[in-house]
């Protein structure tokens, strides 16, 4: 009878630092998620950013706020798509996002290309070409908010 108590008590303490582990670990568990969920938000952030001053610049081109210099609209295109490290961040996301969120990067990145070639051959605002290519990249940019935001905080 003499060895009841020191085992009800050493089943006490494996059954007390086992549940006090599991706990520490799902607190671990969430604070890292938490990290990576806010590391996801502050680079789709800094993506969304690019791609919009990307698509400003073409569009002070494209509108004829900005005049091209002697090498024509093909550099000038150029220049104010590459003015942003859009390449840069969408490697970031390619790595780091979710692959529908990653898939819509590309596309939204393509859409914005697809733009900047067409004004870049000279078919600026006003033309069916651009409005075409205006309106890929307006409905991907959706598509891409909307996949951000569900990574983020869910599907509404």
């Amino acid at each position: 009878m003499d060895w009841l108590s020191p085992a009800s008590a050493l089943i006490g303490a494996v059954i007390g630092a086992s549940a006090t582990l599991l706990a520490q670990r799902g607190q671990w568990r969430q604070q890292l998620d938490a990290q990576d969920r806010q590391a996801r938000r502050q680079l789709y952030g800094e993506y969304l950013s690019a791609l919009h001053e990307a698509g400003e610049r073409l569009h002070l081109l494209a509108v004829g706020v900005t005049e091209p210099d002697q090498g024509g609209f093909v550099e000038a295109a150029h220049d104010a798509f590459l003015g942003e490290s859009l390449y840069s961040l969408r490697a970031q996301l390619m790595i780091s996002a979710p692959k529908t969120v990653a898939h819509e990067v590309r596309t939204s990145l393509l859409c914005m290309r697809d733009l900047r070639d067409c004004i870049g051959r000279g078919f600026l605002k006003g033309s069916e070409e651009h409005s075409a290519a205006y309106q890929s990249v307006r409905e991907s940019q959706q598509r891409l908010r909307e996949l951000m935001r569900a990574d983020l905080v869910g599907p509404e």
